[in-house]
């Protein structure tokens, strides 16, 4: 049971800094990430109620391959990919891949209602994102710029579906008391 609520921890902790910055600055920095991958590989790989090493890496595999195609297509970012390697290096592969379906179906609905309301996620979690925007501007001023692109204000941030998804997951996990 300890094994298991080190690990909720530590997912639980890297998610919501990855949502967090992901929804605000649109990265993904690699201070939260590496560390991260590390700490999930060498938990199960030294400690003696870890799963091994095969069982962090493939995870940590599975992880680093699922948004690679996306990411070359530019469908994606780089720290999406080290998102999903480090819970991978936590969850396993089996887990990692639940954390992921859950994460995609929740970023299908958000992104049903970024569509039906017109807005951005970011909007929509900070209704006065927008309003103060253009509080800046005066008259015959130009409101400063966001440090993200109108296209990528669009984008949703996967991120903050897929902390949501592995939120879901460790809940489920933890209730049933079947983590792996």
């Amino acid at each position: 049971m300890l094994d298991s609520l080190i690990v909720a921890s530590a997912v639980l902790l890297v998610t919501l800094g990855a949502a967090v910055t992901d929804l605000r600055e649109r990265r993904i920095p690699n201070v939260l990430t590496i560390p991260a991958m590390v700490a999930g590989l060498l938990f199960h790989a030294l400690l003696p109620w870890g799963q091994g090493w095969l069982f962090a890496l493939t995870g940590f595999a599975l992880g680093a391959g699922l948004l690679l195609l996306p990411y070359i297509l530019g469908g994606g970012g780089m720290g999406d990919i080290k998102l999903l390697a480090a819970l991978g290096a936590w969850l396993g592969p089996r887990g990692l891949l639940i954390a992921f379906a859950c994460g995609v179906i929740v970023g299908a609905v958000f992104s049903l209602v970024c569509l039906v309301t017109g807005k951005s996620l970011e909007e929509l979690v900070r209704p006065t994102a927008r309003a103060k925007q253009s509080d800046h501007a005066g008259p015959g001023r130009v409101a400063p710029t966001r440090r993200f692109t109108v296209s990528s204000r669009k984008a949703l941030p996967f991120a903050v579906p897929l902390a949501v998804g592995t939120w879901l997951m460790v809940a489920v996990a933890l209730l049933r008391g079947a983590w792996y």
